[in-house]
């Protein structure tokens, strides 16, 4: 892989076999598409996935009806002619500060149908009385790039993106960024809202236990009540270090997830690997005797595919 020297590569023995001998399934690109997916909830062609919603269950317990957005604080970084963004997950909102902000954003939009709402994990939530029309790009698109480029379309474009550069006029004037700023702190610069829309109906599933922190499968797994033994891994290192263009933390992440390999694939009788790039990856116990499909080293592979590490990137916030 460019940017690596040889030196550097973790040796990735396991999980490159499951590449070369696991059977190959198809399902939809993106973190939370795929979790979507595996659970069975159906969503509307041409909108934004619930995402919203389905972690507003996982962090509160509220089965709330209303059309929720992720409003994901943001700090806002000038580079020429272009605002960059970036999120606070280094040095994040404290609960009073967010306060301050849901106080004054509720204030502000009072007469427009829109309330912002905190929660227990830091997480911050808007709350629409009438369901816009838009489409929403998830805050892992943005992180580092251009803001403009990922503006909401849809038919009420128009007044979102205003809401939004009327969200950074407000945020800059909250007391709360002087006094980050006095400290050398991170400020805030706005707010990101995505995954739009209204909880969806769950149905069963044959998942039970969930191992790792995830908001989004938390949520789902409250939504669709397990019937089975089965259990969900989930792995966000990989894909805050893509999201991050962190290299380092990135091999780390990959040398991980080898680790957690070796009692895995010897263990279990079925095994789905979901990447996250379209493809899932079916190990079962007779897997390993498929000698004839030959491993090949997995940073020759993405020199070949330079996409497939975007297929890393999950759904901040989630």
């Amino acid at each position: 892989m460019h940017g690596f020297e040889h030196e550097e590569q973790p040796a990735l023995p396991r999980l490159e076999m499951l590449l070369a001998r696991a059977d190959r399934l198809i399902e939809p690109v993106g973190y939370a598409s795929g979790l979507f997916e595996l659970f069975g909830i159906e969503t509307l062609a041409g909108a934004d996935l619930p995402t919203a919603a389905v972690c507003f269950l996982a962090d509160t317990g509220e089965a709330e009806q209303q059309f929720l957005l992720h409003a994901d604080p943001l700090q806002l970084l000038p580079d020429r002619d272009r605002l960059l963004a970036f999120d606070l997950d280094d040095d994040p909102l404290d609960s009073d500060e967010i306060a301050q902000l849901v106080a004054a954003f509720n204030d502000h939009f009072k007469d427009e149908g829109l309330r912002l709402r905190g929660s227990p994990a830091g997480r911050v939530y808007l709350s629409c009385d009438r369901a816009p029309s838009i489409l929403t790009q998830p805050l892992s698109a943005v992180i580092g790039r251009d803001l403009d480029r990922f503006l909401p379309g849809g038919e009420d474009q128009r007044r979102w993106r205003g809401l939004l550069n009327e969200t950074q006029m407000l945020c800059h004037s909250l007391g709360l960024n002087r006094k980050r700023e006095s400290r050398g702190r991170s400020t805030l610069g706005g707010l990101w809202f995505s995954g739009g829309g209204t909880l969806p109906p769950g149905r069963q599933v044959p998942l039970t236990r969930l191992v790792g922190d995830c908001a989004l499968s938390r949520g789902l797994l409250a939504l669709c009540p397990g019937v089975g033994g089965d259990e969900l891994i989930v792995e966000r290192a990989p894909a805050r270090a893509v999201m991050r263009a962190d290299p380092s933390a990135w091999l780390q992440a990959l040398a991980g997830l080898e680790q957690r390999l070796t009692g895995l694939l010897e263990d279990c009788e079925a095994l789905y690997v979901h990447p996250g790039n379209g493809t899932v990856y079916r190990w079962r116990s007779g897997s390993a005797r498929r000698w004839w499909r030959r491993k090949r080293p997995l940073f020759d592979c993405l020199d070949a595919n330079p996409g497939v590490p975007g297929g890393l990137q999950g759904d901040k916030g989630l």
